[in-house]
């Protein structure tokens, strides 16, 4: 049993690089190279703590075809523990994303919910969720059966079996059911790991302070939004917020997952005991790990290796 599950969303990833420029209809472009991986925000985060060296527990929901077959296999080649993984038999299949980058590193996605639309709370083994040290929920916006209110409860549950709960979104344009998704859950969350764009669509706010007063004024204890390559903005349960600002990299290949990186690398820091800013920054370390190699999780190396970066790498200014 480990001291984190991550529960949520799982894909298997398509990421076409380098993408140009979209084809018109019956037309044809080309593109350098294909790797095709999983994906989704738990798993992601979860094979990025299993590559610092960190256990954890994986809940997502599979089909029962070749794409669940291949995210089962993966999460298990980094000994991931997949006891509470939820199998289908027919009805749906498993998520899958293509995902489009751009020369900057930018990406874009085409997605199919599968299997991720139809996650229950009933299915969800409380046990693994009970003894769990946190308890990181990760995929609101993409979870039809269990966002809102059956997320708030899973996080109620978790929290009064003594879990440090946290929450995470993904952007989603279309949609228009953010509060609706999100706020049963402020009151039962002890960290709020929104992206900018994200926290943008719940609060209605653009200034990452007034963001954290909509949040916290609904109940949530701590906030931190990442701000992409500004870094990230943390507040406290005590009022006390900051900027932690991004690391210089040589090279931005792929941002591909680069949030899972640093929720990944956030829990790490909460594991280890550090106080809200410098759990912030790990993730930021983690994160530009992630973006330096195509794929959601591949640039991730040991702890150690992430610890020594966070030391000794430059931060970019803070504008």
């Amino acid at each position: 049993m480990s001291r984190i599950v991550c529960i949520g969303i799982c894909t298997v990833d398509a990421i076409a690089r380098t993408i140009r420029d979209y084809p018109s209809p019956g037309g044809l472009q080309l593109f350098d190279d294909l790797t095709v991986t999983t994906g989704g925000n738990a798993v992601n985060c979860s094979i990025a703590l299993a590559k610092m060296g960190v256990p954890c527990d994986l809940i997502v929901k599979v089909a029962d075809d070749m794409l669940g077959a291949f995210v089962l296999a993966e999460a298990r080649r980094h000994n991931i523990d997949t006891s509470g993984v939820i199998l289908q038999h027919g009805g749906t299949t498993t998520p899958f994303t293509f995902v489009c980058v751009r020369a900057d590193g930018q990406r874009s996605f085409f997605h199919t919910m599968g299997t991720n639309a139809t996650l229950r709370l009933e299915e969800i083994d409380m046990g693994i969720v009970s003894r769990a040290k946190f308890c990181f929920v990760t995929g609101t916006m993409v979870m039809t059966a269990l966002d809102g209110p059956p997320t708030a409860e899973l996080l109620r549950r978790g929290r009064a079996a003594g879990a440090v709960t946290l929450l995470d979104t993904v952007y989603v344009d279309a949609a228009r059911h953010w509060r609706e998704a999100v706020e049963p859950c402020l009151p039962h969350l002890d960290y709020f790991i929104p992206s900018e764009p994200e926290a943008a669509a719940v609060t209605g706010q653009t200034d990452p302070a007034r963001m954290a007063d909509a949040l916290q004024a609904k109940g949530c204890r701590n906030v931190a939004i990442k701000l992409g390559a500004a870094g990230a903005f943390w507040r406290d349960a005590d009022g006390r917020q900051g900027h932690c600002p991004a690391f210089w990299v040589p090279r931005v290949v792929d941002t591909t997952g680069a949030g899972d990186c640093w929720s990944a690398g956030f829990l790490v820091g909460l594991l280890r005991g550090e106080p809200l800013p410098q759990a912030v920054d790990l993730g930021n370390a983690t994160a530009a790990f992630g973006i330096q190699a195509p794929g959601a999780s591949t640039g991730i190396r040991p702890l150690a290796e992430i610890l020594q970066f966070r030391s000794t790498a430059k931060r970019l200014a803070v504008a």
